[in-house]
């Protein structure tokens, strides 16, 4: 974690510093500088690789952040005037930097944080508790499908997720609302996967499972909001079923959590 906060400061650092370097030695009188000035736009081509690679170990990929690095060449390749190349890289810098934050906030931390705890934190030991029921006859197949899909959900696997979810749906028949997730979590993987727009319609949990959801829909969310709850609300679903039902599983579970709160709305 603290070396991802290190590579997020390095992003405005790398784009903003490189700039202001170029400015000064121009103040300087370096005429070289002035001549050149598209040279000093390598910090905002190092900071757009930096942003796509901090989207790359997200478990929900941004495809805006993802793309930087080939829009940052196009921008800068060419050489252009000290002024409009001061203002094009300034520019480029704050949206670096407005990016970074949608990602940060949008699309939450690295798939790559791991929980060191032997024990569930409180927020997810109350959902498998109050969930428990619900999923108290998945098969022991169906369990262990579950837990092995959280664990590459959280390592951004999407393909193999879908493989898996789609198998899985099969051995869940006798528990319909894990059916749904399953389903819910093979539609978004693929998606996902593909980098595909949001599917119309998509897969949903019926009105009589809200009791056991741990994120309850609410009216205000958009569209898209509201896609993504049905996979938060899938993946935690999943997870309380793989505790319940493969207790061998356990320790691997527990490693994701630190991905399985940031589910939580």
């Amino acid at each position: 974690m603290k070396n991802q906060q290190y590579l997020e400061l390095a992003i405005p650092v790398l784009s903003f510093g490189a700039t202001f370097v170029g400015v000064l030695l121009v103040q300087m009188g370096f005429e070289i500088a002035q001549t050149n000035f598209q040279y000093f736009a390598i910090g905002c081509v190092m900071g757009s690789c930096l942003l796509a690679y901090l989207a790359w170990c997200r478990p929900r990929k941004d495809i805006v952040a993802l793309s930087t690095p080939i829009y940052g060449i196009v921008f800068f390749i060419s050489p252009i005037d000290y002024l409009p190349g001061l203002i094009l890289q300034m520019l480029y810098s704050v949206s670096l930097t407005i990016l970074l934050i949608r990602l940060k906030y949008r699309f939450g931390t690295s798939h790559t944080a791991v929980s060191l705890g032997q024990e569930l934190d409180a927020p997810l030991k109350a959902y498998a508790g109050q969930s428990r029921a619900a999923v108290s006859s998945v098969s022991p197949a169906s369990a262990h499908s579950a837990s092995v899909i959280i664990s590459q959900f959280a390592r951004g696997e999407y393909r193999d997720v879908a493989r898996l979810a789609g198998t899985a749906i099969s051995q869940s028949e006798g528990v319909p609302v894990l059916v749904r997730a399953f389903a819910i979590v093979r539609e978004q993987a693929l998606t996902l996967d593909g980098s595909l727009p949001r599917p119309e319609p998509y897969h949903t949990f019926l009105p009589e499972d809200e009791g056991i959801l741990a994120n309850r829909p609410h009216p205000e969310y958009s569209e898209d909001r509201k896609f993504d709850a049905q996979l938060d609300n899938a993946l935690l679903l999943l997870f309380s079923a793989a505790w319940h039902g493969a207790e061998a599983d356990r320790s691997h579970i527990i490693s994701c959590q630190a991905f399985l709160l940031k589910l939580f709305a």
